[in-house]
């Protein structure tokens, strides 16, 4: 009967552990802040950051809450992850090579 209880005892307490860690833990997708405020951002915003970034020749295009970003980076065309218009955080910036 004893080993009942300390299985159980063990169960809920693992399944606590999980569920706080849960809980605590970062959300998946959740990249750096790209440009900090709690309103909207515009196109001329988001290409002004770019360009101090060192991209060139940025075109963005808007779609919906988004926007979608093609620029040059070390002389590379690339396309960047979609941007929120809200722009508090991006995913990772990641790249597609575009050939």
């Amino acid at each position: 009967m004893n080993r009942k209880w300390v299985l159980a005892g063990s169960g809920a307490l693992l399944l606590g552990l999980v569920g706080v860690a849960m809980v605590t833990a970062e959300p998946e997708g959740r990249g750096a802040i790209f440009i900090a405020g709690d309103k909207p951002v515009s196109e001329d915003q988001i290409r002004q950051k770019l360009q101090s970034d060192g991209w060139s020749n940025v075109q963005i295009v808007r779609n919906g809450w988004y926007f979608e970003a093609i620029g040059s980076k070390d002389g590379k065309p690339r396309m960047l992850p979609s941007i929120r218009r809200t722009a508090d955080y991006v995913p990772a910036m990641t790249t597609t090579r575009i050939e």
